[in-house]
């Protein structure tokens, strides 16, 4: 039986993930496009992820946690980790060389809409009701709002938007597989299995198709895949493997939403980027948006305990 202090604790511990990994994920679209100035794209993702899958296994040795010992063991998490490390990131880090940040983060905000479409089939304690739909077409156009002017810039092409629609395609796939067949295990053996699949994919397409010696070890090069990797995806996909066993897949997905306000606020900050009243008003429609499809999922939750 859960003490309300406990409670409590467990909805502080949420919302503090939840903005940690808002504020994290919406600095990296940044931190993508200014290593890829230096570095081929596909090889910048695979190092990433080796980077950080070493990270998860000091992690599990110092726990006392293996990787699954057998085949049999370690196939349910192929496919997941295929398409939420491999097919997505690889479309994500091609489509930046083609559009902005900008417009790839955007592009980007499909991912809850995708979620919550594959939640509705796939995870009947995850569905939406019609007022939650309404929240995720509201969160959808403030995303717009809030890039506005990017977009306007973007020179966008063709084949980097469709890269950037395909990458949360992917991932939203790859989330919704986990939550439905993987959630209830040790998020940590999870990352460090998935993260593996994800990097041998990318690895391969790398050494097919990219050059090593287009790689410039500069420092905006290292430092991105440094940052990308401890941040984005070491202390990033543990908290949102974490935030996933807390709350709705719908929820957690709604950070895709806010990442492209961090996005501009990074800009404003440290880049000279300016904050206009359309981001004000787009940042408003995403915040009041998070607000309904979490509102609207209260009654459904009822019998999920925060902690198991």
């Amino acid at each position: 039986m859960l003490t309300s202090v406990q409670v409590i604790s467990s909805d502080a511990m949420t919302v503090f993930i939840y903005i940690l990994l808002c504020l994290i994920w919406g600095s990296t679209w940044k931190a993508i496009q200014l290593g890829l100035g230096d570095a081929p794209p596909i090889w910048t993702a695979a190092i990433r992820f080796w980077l950080a899958i070493g990270v998860i296994l000091i992690i599990l040795k110092v726990r006392g946690l293996k990787l699954p010992g057998s085949l049999k063991e370690f196939q349910p998490h192929a496919l997941p980790g295929i398409l939420m490390y491999g097919v997505s990131y690889a479309c994500v880090y091609l489509a930046e060389g083609f559009i902005s940040s900008s417009l790839a983060a955007v592009l980007f905000g499909c991912f809850p809409v995708f979620v919550a479409f594959l939640s509705h089939l796939l995870l009947p304690g995850d569905r939406l009701r019609p007022i939650g739909w309404l929240g995720l077409a509201f969160g959808m156009a403030g995303v717009v709002v809030v890039s506005w002017h990017s977009l306007q810039s973007s020179g966008e092409l063709f084949v980097g938007s469709l890269l950037a629609v395909a990458a949360p395609l992917a991932s939203s796939i790859g989330v919704v597989l986990y939550k439905r067949h993987l959630a209830h295990g040790d998020i940590f053996v999870a990352a460090a299995s998935q993260m593996l699949c994800g990097a041998i994919m990318l690895t391969l397409g790398a050494i097919l198709f990219e050059p090593i010696s287009g790689f410039a070890w500069t420092g905006a090069a290292v430092g991105s895949i440094l940052y990308l990797a401890v941040f984005g995806t070491v202390i990033g996909f543990l908290g949102y493997y974490w935030l996933m066993t807390h709350i709705s897949v719908v929820s957690a997905a709604m950070i895709a939403f806010v990442t492209p306000l961090i996005a501009s606020v990074i800009g404003v900050s440290f880049f000279d980027e300016s904050f206009s009243a359309l981001t004000a008003a787009g940042g408003a429609m995403i915040l009041l948006a998070v607000i309904i499809v979490t509102w609207s999922r209260r009654p459904l939750q009822q019998a999920t305990p925060l902690i198991d």
